[in-house]
């Protein structure tokens, strides 16, 4: 009885060892192959995921390019043409003559040499042009300008160390009337007389003197001359010497120019 029970015994366990070894050799099989379709399966994802991405990145980073060229074509196009045509400069420089063409003074090289009357004229015109003219007395259409200031304007054109004879300025278009006993000038509020406005034609540039060959337009508005986009076609041509100091400017000698007006070639003829 005990052999039978022994064998028996011995028997039930070599069964259950096999179960369990059949058991373990299938799981790992199974689990083998599903661990290896999880990869494959990753492996196909990942390349397709990593080309989308790449793509919308590169997409961004050409339409970024594009832009940004389109906008450096544009500043580089307005930076050129600016350079080209010196139309802010020409402008500056039309500004700061406006009042000495509007008094179409003659020929000078030195300073020294100017009329009195071209001095108090021009730094008149200054200060109707440019200057904040709600801080002057109005008497009736005229304002009562000191003459210190008519100084300081008259320097802002022309430079320091000028001799001014304060005295009224009249003509059959236009009067500047001076007042000793207050030390003023009467100067209309709003003039309607203009002579002149200057059209910079060309700048030429030796160190820190520029030499501006000026038209000179009768009689136009100082904001169409500065802002139209056409040439106008000048009466004559004169040629100003202008000094950059610091960072303003003055006018040092006024030329006769070699540069005529199409009106008196016409007329030569």
């Amino acid at each position: 009885m005990k052999k039978k029970d022994k064998r028996s015994e011995e028997k039930k366990n070599g069964d259950i060892i096999d179960m369990l070894d059949s058991a373990l050799d299938e799981d790992i099989s199974e689990i083998s192959e599903m661990s290896e379709l999880e990869e494959s399966s990753n492996e196909a994802v990942k390349p397709k995921n990593k080309s989308a991405f790449h793509f919308i990145v590169g997409l961004i980073f050409i339409i970024l390019a594009a832009i940004g060229l389109i906008s450096t074509v544009g500043f580089v196009s307005d930076k050129v043409k600016n350079i080209i045509d010196n139309t802010d400069q020409k402008n500056e420089f039309a500004k700061f003559i406006y009042p000495v063409v509007i008094c179409d003074p003659p020929s000078f090289d030195a300073t020294t040499k100017l009329k009195n009357e071209t001095i108090i004229s021009a730094a008149v015109w200054d200060i109707i042009l440019y200057e904040d003219k709600s801080k002057y007395e109005l008497d009736f259409d005229y304002l009562i300008v000191p003459e210190v200031d008519i100084e300081q304007h008259a320097a802002k054109l022309f430079g320091s160390g000028l001799t001014i004879n304060h005295m009224t300025i009249a003509s059959a278009d236009i009067s500047f009337y001076y007042d000793g006993e207050i030390s003023s000038y009467r100067i209309p509020e709003n003039p309607k007389f203009f002579t002149y406005s200057p059209y910079i034609e060309s700048i030429s540039k030796v160190g820190e003197s520029y030499t501006l060959t000026v038209g000179y337009v009768s009689p136009t508005p100082a904001w169409l001359t500065l802002t139209s986009d056409e040439a106008p076609s000048p009466e004559k041509y004169v040629d100003y010497v202008v000094q950059k100091r610091g960072t303003s400017y003055t006018l040092v000698a006024i030329k006769q120019s070699e540069k005529q007006a199409e009106n008196s070639h016409e007329s030569g003829l």
